[in-house]
């Protein structure tokens, strides 16, 4: 699509971390060299839509998306300014036909103390460090490429005393979960992880409870977890959007997690006793309902363990 300059020595190039490289999306700002790498296939991932904060550890108002993740920390050679790095791929983005769906600068984005920052970028100390006393940059902005959906997050800092930048490049190209993709190792790694894992495939008819033919591979998927880890017991839990009224949504979501705790007895034979049914409506979105985007993210049934 367009890159933004390749690195001019070979010192920086030599510097790169191990099995890295620039996205083909977007390249780096020239003389950077890469400092952590991450490639994720598919993961969840949440973006600021403002700079106003809840705390000092979490944005007010922010939407999440999912699908391919590619993560990148750069440092720059010695001289280059965070403004320089924020505005020249602010202008590239815009000019590659990339919509801007957040952007700030320095003081203009309130106040990011560094642990804020840590968490945002996944543990980033060096970063975080920069970014303090307002000298953190976002830029989040989205568009097409080859009829595929990217966001591109970037976040910027700098450190005056070391006369260099920091800056991060996620980059994620939006798509659906491949059911096809997904083994039950991966489902048993995300739920070791963070406890939980959503499933975005069991579908029902609007306002109903009754299960759409298409839940299938996820209800087979659900149920090869179970049967794999036989002595786990598991809260099934719904969830809704916002649409509707609240108490109204808690009863579908209660319903429609009975409705799968129905299946996984009848058909796939998994004790009664291991499973809870549990319906919390629209109390714990994943992202924000003021977009339909954010309400297919919303949508979903959950293993928790117990």
């Amino acid at each position: 699509m367009f890159f933004l300059g390749w690195i001019t020595s070979e010192g920086f190039a030599q510097k790169d971390v191990s099995n890295s490289k620039d996205h083909p999306l977007l390249s780096r700002y020239e003389g950077s060299w890469i400092k952590r790498y991450d490639y994720k296939q598919f993961e969840s991932y949440s973006y600021p839509a403002s700079a106003e904060l809840v705390n000092s550890n979490k944005l007010k108002n922010s939407n999440a998306i999912e699908g391919e993740v590619t993560f990148i920390e750069y440092e720059s050679a010695e001289g280059v300014t965070a403004t320089q790095i924020y505005r020249t791929f602010e202008i590239q983005l815009v000019k590659a036909g990339f919509k801007l769906v957040f952007s700030c600068r320095s003081a203009d984005c309130g106040n990011m103390p560094m642990h804020f920052v840590r968490n945002y970028i996944d543990g980033s100390e060096d970063l975080g460090n920069s970014m303090v006393e307002k000298k953190g940059s976002f830029i989040v902005a989205t568009g097409s490429h080859e009829n595929e959906t990217y966001y591109v997050i970037i976040v910027v800092g700098e450190n005056s005393h070391e006369k260099i930048s920091r800056y991060v490049i996620n980059i994620i190209k939006q798509e659906n979960l491949d059911t096809n993709k997904v083994d039950v190792a991966s489902v048993s790694d995300k739920i070791k992880m963070e406890g939980s894992y959503a499933f975005y495939g069991i579908q029902f008819d609007l306002n109903s409870a009754v299960l759409k033919p298409e839940a299938d591979e996820s209800l087979d998927l659900m149920a090869d977890y179970l049967a794999r880890f036989s002595d786990s017991k598991v809260l099934i839990v719904g969830h809704t959007d916002n649409s509707g009224e609240f108490e109204m949504n808690k009863v579908l979501s209660e319903k429609r997690a009975e409705a799968v705790v129905s299946v996984l007895i009848s058909k796939y034979k998994i004790d009664r006793k291991r499973l809870t049914p549990v319906g919390v409506g629209m109390a714990s979105p994943k992202a924000s309902n003021a977009n339909e985007e954010g309400k297919s993210i919303n949508r979903r049934v959950e293993i928790v363990l117990k």
